[in-house]
């Protein structure tokens, strides 16, 4: 190009600590690119894969790191520079003894090292735990083209947190103040909804103040609850390219210096498409790189079992995925029919298993030799068992247990430790219960492939009031306000303000005082269940950081 550079996009999906395994698929795409672009970027920390954690503790793992850039690094003698996002020992005696950084191999070795300046410590991150931040903008030029160098956090300077601005230096400013032409911006950034729309607005904002096209290059993949989905693009004064999303994809794009390029419409889908795409994707890495190639799942016959059952049909393959009805003496038919027919509709495997006489053993044997169980207890005692019967399972077929369960119940509490909550994901776990019913209509909408019926999940299903069904006649609704009363306040509390802010003034008293005291009491079940897929800004997992032996429930903020 006359006015512009080729760059080739490597939308990367790795595998955590697979060092070797990530710097191969790396060398693949750079070798296979076509055209030959100018340069070639990564993601961030593309090597060791996002978020490392304490992996970053371990020596061979810095130690492989340092050797796969040099084996990458010899790949480029005859090719295009590589920017490669990895870990590097710093050189500093005192202070956190890594940088996050930017890593350009050229002509078989590396010309040159950027370090990621802004560090994320708030929600899932903690980037200060590991890395030092770097000082100084880095600008590398490439067929005359002066190219700068930022990475992830860098691109969200102004970013607020619990009310506070969280930074005080611009580095795409100042990369752009240094020289660059063109800035790159390797990322890791988790998905939540509609962030790939906010993200664009957000680069369009820096490619217009900056004065520099900006090639965004985000990772692509689930690693445990965090969702990466990928759609990196090119920013100028309109997005002018967009890679797939919620896969990974390889791409030769040509950057225009002079804003001559095509304009693309805005990324525009619906909450429940977004979602469903991204907990497929969740699924399916997660137990791809854990090893296990089947789910079990508990099928009550209501929503949230049957949605869970069929994005797991969708993300893991029909044969796959096992479900099993469970029910006791006050299990009504029709729940068992539900879930039979929601099991057909999918073409999964499905059993039925009675756990009355099991449960009514477990009582007796309490009542004969202890004390009597009644009410919640005995309850609960329905769920557990049912627990121990879907874990058993699973040892017995190499399997993994989905549990069901949403987010409105995991905030309030509205489920048995040891019982519906047991297993080793939970899909739905960061979606309310507004959503679980969009995903149920998204799906009979559009159902997934391998399916038997035109609609998945039945309308039984979905017009049946929410149950545990744990006792005779049991609604959610006898315990908790409506689900279109309580998943306002909640989200407002855990999502928008945490400190409960404002909410009287919004929603009745009687629901919030409810709802907000629930959540608090509810904390240490938490800390025991699945971790859930994180679908929004804030779910009730890594990045959900409350003390369990505490007492604020009472507290409000103040605006």
């Amino acid at each position: 190009m006359d006015s512009g550079l080729r760059v080739g996009i490597v939308q990367h999906d790795p595998l955590v600590g697979d060092v070797a395994g990530n710097a191969e698929r790396i060398a693949h795409e750079y070798e296979h690119l076509d055209p030959e672009p100018s340069l070639v970027v990564t993601p961030e920390l593309a090597l060791v894969g996002y978020p490392p954690r304490d992996l970053l503790h371990r020596s061979g793992v810095l130690d492989a790191q340092r050797a796969a850039l040099d084996a990458l690094a010899e790949r480029t003698a005859d090719g295009p520079p590589l920017v490669v996002g990895a870990t590097v020992r710093t050189d500093h005696e005192t202070g956190p003894p890594l940088h996050n950084a930017a890593v350009v191999l050229r002509d078989g070795e590396r010309a040159a090292t950027y370090h990621k300046r802004l560090l994320p410590t708030y929600d899932v991150f903690d980037e200060h735990r590991y890395y030092r931040p770097g000082g100084e903008p880095t600008v590398v030029t490439v067929d005359g083209v002066e190219v700068g160098l930022t990475v992830c956090e860098d691109a969200w300077h102004d970013a607020v947190v619990t009310g506070q601005r969280r930074h005080s230096t611009d580095p795409l400013a100042e990369t752009a103040a240094a020289g660059a032409d063109l800035i790159l911006t390797l990322s890791a950034s988790p998905f939540s909804l509609d962030k790939p729309a906010r993200r664009e607005e957000r680069f369009l904002g820096h490619a217009a103040r900056t004065d520099c096209p900006v090639v965004f290059a985000n990772q692509v993949g689930g690693n445990d609850e965090l969702i990466f989905d990928g759609h990196s693009f090119v920013a100028d004064g309109s997005v002018q390219h967009r890679l797939s999303g919620f896969e990974p994809e390889t791409a030769v794009v040509d950057v225009p210096l002079d804003d001559s390029g095509k304009s693309l419409p805005r990324y525009e889908r619906s909450p429940a498409e977004q979602a469903r795409a991204a907990l497929g994707l969740g699924i399916s890495d997660y137990f791809g790189k854990t090893g296990f190639d089947e789910a079990v799942i508990g099928m009550s016959g209501g929503i949230d079992s049957s949605v869970a059952a069929t994005l797991a049909a969708d993300a893991l393959g029909t044969d796959s995925v096992y479900g099993v009805s469970l029910p006791s003496t006050v299990t009504s038919q029709q729940s068992v029919d539900d879930a039979r027919a929601i099991a057909e509709n999918l073409g999964i495997g499905f059993d039925v298993i009675p756990v009355g006489p099991a449960v009514e053993t477990v009582r007796e044997a309490v009542d004969e030799n202890a004390t009597r169980l009644t009410g919640v207890a005995l309850e609960n005692l329905q769920a557990r068992v049912r627990g121990d019967v879907l874990m058993s399972l699973a040892n017995e077929r190499d399997a993994l247990v989905l549990t069901p369960d949403n987010k409105s119940e995991a905030a309030v509490g509205y489920c048995t430790m040891y019982g519906d909550t047991v297993g080793a994901l939970a899909p739905l776990g960061d979606c309310q219960k507004w959503l679980v019913y969009d995903l149920a209509a998204a799906f009979n909408h559009t159902t997934p492939a391998d399916t038997t019926a035109s609609s998945v999940i039945p309308d039984s299903v979905v017009e049946k009031a929410p149950t545990a069904e744990l006792s005779e006649g049991q609604t959610d609704a006898d315990d908790l306000p409506p689900y279109e009363q309580l998943d306002p306040v909640l989200q407002a509390y855990i999502e928008r303000t945490p400190g409960g802010a404002g909410l009287r003034e919004e929603y009745p008293d009687e629901v919030v005082d409810g709802a907000l005291s629930r959540v608090t009491r509810a904390e240490f079940k938490r800390r025991q269940t699945p971790p859930p897929l994180r679908v929004t800004q804030k779910a009730l997992g890594r990045g959900w950081n409350y003390p369990v032996a505490a007492a604020y429930d009472h507290v409000l903020d103040r605006e």
